[in-house]
C-alpha cells in the first residue's frame, strides 16, 4: 500500500481517499446511516438511534467538516464506496463503517491506515474511538485498549478505548 498527499492505492483495484466535496460526505453519511441501521439499530433504544442520526444529519458535523476539524476518509473498489471513516480533531475516531458485502476484506483497516497516518502527520500521539459493541473486536486487533467501562450517553452505548501511534 502506498500513500500520496489524500489517496492511498492498494493493489486490488481500492482506493481510500480523503472525501472533500459535499456529495461525496452525503454519500459517506448515507453509508455510516444504512450500516448503522443494519448492525447497530437493533441493538439501540429508540433515544440512541435518534441520537446518532441526528449527530451524522446535523449541523455540527457539516460545520466540522466544513472548518477541517472532521476529516471523513472513503475506500472505493472501482468508483463504489465500500466504507468511511472520520476523525475529529485529527485524534478521534468518530464514524466508521464498512458496508456488509465488504466486510473481512480488508477495508476497515486500510482506512483506519489512513486516519492514523493523518493523524500522526499532525503531530496525534494517540487515537480515540468510542466503539460500539460491534466494533469493539476491530478496534482491538486494530491495537486499541479499553480506556474505561462501557458508558451510556445520550442514548447510545459504548466502550472508551484508544491507541498509541
Amino acid at each position: 500500500m502506498t500513500v500520496r498527499a489524500n489517496k492511498v492505492r492498494t493493489e486490488n483495484d481500492i482506493t481510500v481517499k480523503r472525501i472533500t466535496s459535499d456529495d461525496e460526505l452525503q454519500d459517506a453519511l448515507r453509508l455510516a446511516e444504512n450500516v448503522f441501521m443494519q448492525f447497530e439499530a437493533p441493538t439501540f433504544t429508540k433515544r440512541g438511534t435518534e441520537s446518532f442520526l441526528s449527530f451524522i444529519w446535523g449541523k455540527r458535523l457539516r460545520e466540522m467538516f466544513e472548518d477541517g476539524s472532521f476529516t471523513v476518509w472513503g475506500c472505493y473498489r472501482g468508483k463504489e464506496l465500500a466504507g468511511m471513516i472520520a476523525l475529529r480533531d485529527c485524534a478521534h475516531i468518530s464514524l466508521a463503517f464498512v458496508r456488509s458485502d465488504f466486510h473481512r476484506q480488508g477495508i476497515g483497516r486500510m482506512l483506519y491506515a489512513a486516519a492514523k497516518a493523518e493523524a500522526m502527520a499532525h503531530g496525534t500521539k494517540r487515537i480515540t474511538v468510542n466503539a460500539s459493541d460491534c466494533g469493539i473486536p476491530f478496534y482491538h486487533a486494530m491495537g486499541f485498549r479499553k480506556t474505561d467501562m462501557q458508558l451510556l450517553t445520550d442514548g447510545i452505548l459504548y466502550t472508551p478505548m484508544a491507541a498509541r501511534i
